[in-house]
């Protein structure tokens, strides 16, 4: 089937405007989780410290950017293009973050606290696919 076809069944969202931004962002996203998670265990920084807060409005421009580039994938419902990719990037990177605590013995986290900053990196998400949506509508008026 094609992804158009898929479109029309899951609601009007096309899955490799979705999947493709996510997977791509998330080559970004986990190297920085991973280097803030190895910094907080050496005690280099602090988990709440000003250093941490660096990397949040990192991952919050990361989501963004998956927003735009969903948009960009999508002809229509950008903004939901550029939730769902952006709430998608952060499942991937948390969900090997959850096996590797698990992995090794520790807490993996609290669950709602998952589904927060998931929420969270989607409001990112669509904050870069409205960027993309006036993008267009400029482009628009100069064509």
């Amino acid at each position: 089937m094609s992804d158009d076809s898929n479109a029309s069944r899951s609601g009007g969202l096309r899955w490799s405007a979705i999947w493709r931004p996510a997977l791509s962002i998330s080559v970004f996203l986990l190297p920085l989780a991973l280097w803030q998670q190895w910094l907080i265990d050496r005690g280099t920084i602090e988990r709440g410290g000003s250093e941490s807060m660096l990397f949040v409005a990192l991952y919050l421009f990361l989501a963004a950017a998956t927003g735009f580039a969903a948009a960009r994938m999508a002809t229509a419902r950008l903004l939901q293009h550029g939730a769902a990719a952006a709430a998608l990037a952060y499942c991937i990177v948390q969900g090997i973050g959850v096996v590797r605590h698990l992995v090794s013995g520790e807490a993996a986290g609290s669950f709602i606290g998952f589904a927060y900053l998931a929420l969270l990196m989607a409001t990112c998400g669509m904050l870069g696919a409205m960027l993309e949506r006036r993008m267009r509508r400029l482009h628009a008026l100069r064509d």
